[in-house]
C-alpha cells in the first residue's frame, strides 16, 4: 500500500472548532507605527497523516526534517478516519479530517488520502514524496518577496507570559490586489513539537512513531476584509499534565481567503526557537 484513500463527501458539516486559548475583542487601527524588520514570508507546509496508516512514517520523518527549516510553517494534522482498522490515533482530529475535505472540495478531488501534503494552501502532493516537494519549496521561496500581505505576531509586554496579539497588515499600493480575494480567515493553530508512541495495534504494529508539529488545537480569530491594519489579541489558558504549549510546542497564524486557493500569510512562534 502506497496511499491510503477515503472517499469524500463534499458536503461538509460546519462543527465548532475549540482551542487552549481565550479571544478577545479585535480592532481596526487606522493608523499603527510601523513593525519591525521581519524576515520573508513564511511558507505553511501541511501534513495529512495517521499513526493508523502504514504509509504515512515516511512522510512523517520528512516533516520532521522540514520542521527544522526556518523559512517553514510546518504542521501535522492527523486525521481519525483509519483509526477503526485496529490503532486510535491519540492525536487525531475531527477538525483535522474537516480541513482535509475543505482542501479537496478546493482542489476539485473526489476523495482524500494519507499522507497527503498541502504547499502553502494551493498545491497537493503525496506526502512522502520528497523529490517533488523540494522542487515546489525552491520555486515558492523565490516567490517569497512579493507575498502580501503580512503577520506579525508578538508575546505583549508584561508580566503575562501567555497574552499575545497578532497584526494584519498590508503594504501600500497592494490593497486592490487583496480586496479583490474578499474577506480573510485568520486562524490560530496549536502544536505540540514532539511525541513518540509505541503503536500497540494496526498497520503499525509494534512500531515506534515519531511526530513532530503535531496540531493540537485550532480556532478561528476572525475575520480581516483587506483593509488597513487589523490586531487581534489572544491569551493562552494553562495545559493539562499531557500538554503545554508554552512547555511543549508553538503557534501557527494562517490568514487565509474566504475564496480560491493559498495562504495570504504565515506566522510561527515556536517556543523553542522564538517568534518568526
Amino acid at each position: 500500500m502506497t496511499v491510503r484513500r477515503l472517499t469524500l463527501n463534499l458536503a461538509l458539516l460546519l462543527i465548532g472548532l475549540n482551542g487552549f486559548y481565550k479571544c478577545k475583542k479585535s480592532e481596526y487601527l487606522p493608523s499603527l507605527p510601523p513593525p519591525p524588520q521581519s524576515p520573508l514570508p513564511l511558507i505553511l507546509m501541511e501534513l495529512f497523516t495517521s499513526q493508523g496508516c502504514s504509509s504515512c512514517p515516511p512522510a512523517d520523518r520528512y516533516f520532521a526534517e522540514l520542521a527544522e527549516e526556518d523559512s517553514l510553517a510546518v504542521l501535522s494534522w492527523h486525521v481519525p478516519y483509519w483509526d477503526y482498522i485496529g490503532w486510535k490515533d491519540p492525536f487525531a482530529l475531527q477538525e483535522s479530517e474537516i480541513r482535509q475535505k475543505r482542501y479537496a472540495h478546493r482542489f476539485g478531488m473526489s476523495r482524500i488520502y494519507t499522507p497527503q501534503a498541502i504547499v502553502g494552501g494551493k498545491l497537493q502532493y503525496v506526502g512522502s514524496n520528497k523529490h517533488e516537494l523540494r522542487r515546489i519549496l525552491q520555486e515558492l521561496r523565490k516567490e517569497r518577496n512579493v507575498r502580501i500581505p503580512r503577520l506579525y505576531l508578538r508575546r505583549k509586554e508584561g508580566s503575562d507570559k501567555r497574552a499575545f496579539s497578532i497584526r494584519v497588515s498590508q503594504k501600500k499600493g497592494n490593497a486592490k490586489s487583496v480586496e479583490a480575494r474578499g474577506a480573510f480567515d485568520i486562524l490560530l493553530v496549536l502544536f505540540q513539537s514532539f511525541a513518540e508512541t509505541s503503536v500497540k495495534r494496526g498497520e503499525n504494529r509494534d512500531r515506534r512513531l515519531r511526530n513532530s508539529n503535531i496540531v493540537r488545537s485550532v480556532k478561528s480569530l476572525g475575520r480581516w476584509d483587506g483593509i488597513g491594519e487589523k490586531l487581534f489579541s489572544f491569551r493562552l489558558l494553562a495545559g493539562d499534565k499531557d500538554f503545554d504549549v508554552l512547555h511543549d510546542g508553538g503557534i501557527v497564524v494562517i490568514l487565509e481567503p474566504r475564496r480560491g486557493k493559498g495562504t495570504a500569510g504565515v506566522a510561527r512562534l515556536d517556543f523553542k526557537r522564538g517568534i518568526r
